[in-house]
């Protein structure tokens, strides 16, 4: 079950007039959702706001008790998309900072209870959902491993090898090293080759925190080193985190740029997430564990079994999710391999690192300008800077740094300053009510329709949310 907190319900303030107190009387009830708190600084509108995506989580909550996952999500998203876009810059606002911390906090923990109760159904019910990238989480981990020699393999590997995490012989990383040495071979081999773009800068930033190099397969089993890689559960980029997570440790997540896709500052934002779980448990695979799962449940679960050991958890039947037994052998697995790829047949020469130049730009400017200005194409500028939703760099963002092809012409990369601003919200932003459609709002606002899609990175096929915060584009000049 879902853990209760206690909530206060308080009295809305008076219009314009935040109070440190309730005005109102107190009631406690528990229920599983953030509590909104006014204090002084907290406005109407942002007491409203508050308020607005408490509901959301509720609504959430109430597809869950029905089983109705995808109606749970919809509106968890929908809870924290109405923060995200509200104009506000959370970690900058104590309060609205606060609350969204707890958000998604009860969110994780919400979604984590469904898939502990209703996983093994979920998946057979949505497989079609489920992106390559989680395809080899099917892995059996009941089976008898009946291949003696895998286990031998795998303590002559771990005699020949360095490695900076603990490596366990046992039933479940064997098993993991024989599913991705076979069924799971493409797969891995794929993301091993394309590890190689990645793979010096995620080092020297690992080095830079002091933390185990061989943490860098925690990324190939997340997404397979691709930036773009989006979870079912959303979580997106190379080590995949959900908005929440992203935003607490400084990723800006717009809908005009999103740097859970940025290698580097996601890389920097996962280091110091993976320090704070090892300074938690003091074990790396509980901290992989709790990556995967969420800190708060593997807290409770060993608060409760009195086990600080992953493997003996992991053995228990129905504590850990399926997703994160299976998860913390394949790391380990993948660590293996990786280490003597040629051992086992596999390439051991990867792609060439990505390299590129960088200009800092102070306004918005359109990508198809500057790919004109520097000779190269959107395609190769779009590749570099993986965080862009849209072809222009972000709007109220100063100092934006841009990637750039390696070995331009420093005169150029001044040139790129000096284009014109991208023609963006000149008619302002709409926030999203009832009813609202692209077609309805390019009609009022006088704009084309596919104009507005592109604004917003969005398709004839995307769903409008309430609360969330369109951008009208310039209207073209038909003279």
């Amino acid at each position: 079950m879902l853990l209760a907190l206690t909530l206060v319900f308080i009295g809305k303030p008076a219009s314009g007039q935040p109070s440190a107190m309730p005005p109102a009387t107190t009631t406690a009830v528990s229920v599983p959702m953030p509590a909104v708190v006014v204090s002084a600084g907290t406005s109407e509108e942002m007491y409203d706001l508050m308020r607005a995506s408490q509901a959301k989580f509720l609504e959430g909550y109430d597809f869950i008790q029905n089983n109705d996952m995808d109606s749970a999500r919809a509106s968890f998203d929908e809870a924290v998309d109405m923060l995200l876009w509200s104009g506000w810059v959370i970690t900058q606002t104590p309060h609205l900072n606060d609350f969204f911390r707890e958000l998604t906090r009860q969110i994780r923990d919400a979604e984590s209870d469904y898939l502990f109760s209703y996983n093994d159904d979920w998946e057979m019910e949505n497989d079609e959902e489920i992106p390559d990238v989680e395809a080899f989480l099917d892995l059996d981990l009941n089976i008898a491993l009946d291949d003696p020699a895998m286990r031998i393999a795998l303590s002559t590997a771990l005699r020949q090898s360095n490695f900076d995490i603990p490596i366990d012989v046992n039933d479940h990383v064997a098993r993991s090293l024989d599913f991705l040495l076979n069924r799971g071979r493409k797969f891995f081999e794929d993301a091993l080759i394309r590890s190689g773009r990645y793979r010096p800068l995620i080092e020297e930033i690992f080095r830079e925190e002091e933390l185990p190099l061989d943490l860098i397969y925690l990324a190939l089993v997340e997404s397979a080193f691709r930036p773009q890689a989006l979870s079912r559960a959303r979580a997106r980029g190379i080590w995949q985190f959900i908005q929440g997570t992203g935003v607490r440790y400084g990723l800006r997540v717009a809908n005009d740029i999103d740097e859970r896709s940025d290698p580097e500052k996601s890389t920097r934002a996962a280091a110091r997430y993976l320090k704070n779980l090892y300074n938690m448990f003091g074990d790396w695979n509980l901290a992989l564990a709790a990556y995967n799962w969420g800190d708060g449940n593997v807290r409770r679960l060993i608060a409760n079994t009195g086990i600080t050991d992953f493997w003996q958890l992991a053995d228990l039947p129905r504590r850990i999710p399926e997703e994160t037994r299976k998860h913390v052998p394949l790391i380990l697995a993948s660590a293996v391999l990786a280490h003597n790829p040629e051992k086992y047949g596999f390439p051991t020469e990867l792609d060439p690192p990505i390299v590129y130049d960088t200009v800092v730009v102070s306004k918005s400017v359109d990508l198809r300008e500057v790919a004109k200005a520097l000779n190269t194409s959107v395609e190769v500028l779009r590749d570099l800077n993986p965080a862009l939703r849209l072809n222009r760099t972000p709007t109220r963002y100063p100092d934006f740094v841009l990637k750039v092809p390696a070995g331009g012409d420093p005169e150029l990369y001044a040139l790129i300053n000096n284009l014109p601003s991208a023609q963006v919200a000149t008619d302002g932003t709409h926030r999203v009510v009832q009813g609202d459609t692209l077609y309805d709002l390019a009609r009022k606002y006088g704009v084309r329709l596919q104009d507005l899609q592109d604004a917003n990175n969005l398709t004839a096929k995307s769903i409008l949310r309430i609360g969330m915060l369109l951008e009208i584009p310039a209207r073209r000049n038909t003279k």
